[in-house]
């Protein structure tokens, strides 16, 4: 299976877009940059992938609009309690191991952690 392709089906499914809108730069609209920052920050933050080497799992983004996307997104996710909440909620779905290692890491709350929404078509999508 290739890296990220379970992260890019919850993320398509959370946002109400295509997969291939996530891995192709065509359209900036808002829940397309939003999926794509989730699976940009996805990719560096857990996955370990380079920012010059995004560009491989993201057509077309460049380095720096890479360190740019994960910059913004950590400020905000410090911020914003919804965006936090939908980034726990998609570690969950998308790749348990990493959702574990935030409890090992204390990058969150355990009240954070634990406020996951449960819906069932995320549920079919890991399944």
């Amino acid at each position: 299976m290739d890296l990220g392709l379970t992260a890019r089906c919850v993320l398509a499914k959370m946002f109400d877009v295509e997969e291939r809108d996530i891995v192709f730069k065509e359209s900036r609209s808002g829940k397309k940059v939003t999926a794509r920052r989730f699976y940009n920050y996805y990719l560096w933050r857990h996955k370990r992938v380079k920012h010059h080497h995004i560009k491989n799992y993201i057509k077309g983004l460049h380095h720096a609009t890479s360190i740019y996307h994960c910059r913004l997104f950590e400020k905000e996710i410090d911020i914003y309690k919804k965006l936090r909440k939908q980034y726990i909620t998609f570690l969950y779905y998308s790749d348990q191991n990493e959702w574990e290692k935030l409890k090992i890491d204390k990058s969150f709350s355990i009240k954070d952690l634990n406020d996951i929404e449960y819906k069932k078509y995320y549920i079919d999508i890991i399944n």
